[in-house]
């Protein structure tokens, strides 16, 4: 769910702000990402509680760390990314969760492996700050049209976007066109930390990505493009293969599902959450604190996966899914279960850290030089 605020988003809080003007306009205001909420869900607590939810929608953490910050409207509740939930406790943005008002929490509801990852080094600045919502991987989302490039993607990982005469003769290769992203790509492929703030890294990640040809820099275009045969191989988040997975099943456009698919390396790779915290802006945090009550249901929260389509973090959820037939072809991709990477014998899962604000700076300032 890290993707780059573009018109669309901006279009679509403006919407948003006309109905509902500048403040709350609802008993519930949830700062979100696009389709990441069940509309049943929001029904049934809305008809429990009696009272009304209203979201709003973007297409960045970044977007929803400046709406937190600008005040732009008295949100409860905000679902960001890990590194975004780091960057918004360290300035005081969200609020230390108070777990007795949670009637659903315990400590070991969460899938084992993903517990494993917030209780490490990199996530503890935050730890008690939010609930994990969906979790999942970077990943290389691929074309099967072409000859050559699944077994090139699958025996080389993401050595193929920086050494791509390991591709087929012509193959075309995308890249996320987000600064943290395309780092961390050229990061996997020199073996460097995901987290790190040595400069001279950084510059030399950098510099991988200015000497390489890319055939397109995207995001959400990405995976329209590999879909539909227009590129062979790009960086991708496992959520954005199945967000195209799940449109041509909605479209029942079947045939095309055997066109693309996705390979997440276990060796080394980013391992994403999204968790639901409490911002300051909120002017009503009982009811905030119903609502990630009411996701840790297990019954709510296989009805919210089956909306979203991403991999739950309930562990009674996750074991649901991975033993259900109706959720056999899903659960055979591997990109849908961070598990195997956490699993993988020597494997490094790393999660984003926040880096600071000169660090930020320093990465967004040359990387535009390479984009522009």
């Amino acid at each position: 769910m890290k993707k780059l605020f573009g018109l669309l988003a901006l279009a679509v809080i403006v919407l948003v702000f006309v109905f509902t003007g500048s403040g709350k306009g609802a008993d519930l205001l949830i700062l979100n990402w696009g389709d990441y909420l069940s509309s049943e869900i929001v029904q049934a607590f809305e008809e429990e509680y009696g009272v009304t939810v209203k979201e709003v929608n973007v297409e960045s953490n970044e977007q929803m760390y400046q709406n937190i910050i600008n005040q732009n409207a008295e949100y409860d509740l905000v679902i960001p990314s890990d590194y975004m939930l780091d960057q918004m406790k360290e300035e005081g943005l969200i609020l230390e969760l108070d777990y007795s008002k949670l009637d659903n929490y315990r400590e070991d509801i969460f899938v084992p492996e993903l517990q494993k990852l917030m209780d490490s080094k990199d996530c503890e600045r935050y730890k008690g700050y939010y609930i994990p919502y969906f979790w999942g991987s970077l990943g290389l989302m691929y074309s099967t049209r072409k000859a050559g490039v699944e077994e090139a993607v699958l025996a080389n990982g993401f050595k193929v976007l920086f050494e791509q005469n390991l591709l087929p003769t012509g193959s075309k290769v995308g890249m996320y066109n987000v600064s943290r992203d395309a780092l961390a790509a050229a990061e996997l492929y020199m073996g460097y930390s995901l987290n790190t703030t040595d400069v001279k890294k950084i510059e030399e990640c950098l510099m991988l990505l200015k000497n390489t040809h890319f055939d397109y820099w995207g995001t959400d275009e990405l995976k329209k493009d590999i879909s539909q045969g227009n590129l062979d191989v790009a960086l991708v988040y496992s959520g954005d293969f199945f967000d195209a997975y799940y449109s041509d099943v909605e479209a029942e456009q079947y045939q095309n599902l055997e066109h693309y698919n996705i390979y997440a390396p276990k060796e080394h790779n980013n391992v994403f959450f999204d968790g639901m915290a409490i911002p300051i802006t909120s002017t009503n945090p009982e009811l905030a604190y119903k609502l990630i009550d009411y996701m840790l249901v297990s019954e709510n929260s296989l009805e919210n996966t089956s909306f979203v389509g991403y991999c739950p973090t309930l562990n009674s959820v996750f074991e649901e899914v991975f033993q259900s037939e109706d959720w056999e072809d899903v659960a055979s991709i591997d990109a849908y279960n961070p598990t195997l990477i956490m699993n993988h014998p020597d494997s490094i899962a790393e999660v984003y850290c926040y880096l600071g604000e000169e660090v930020y700076a320093y990465i967004e300032s040359l990387f535009i030089t390479i984009t522009s």
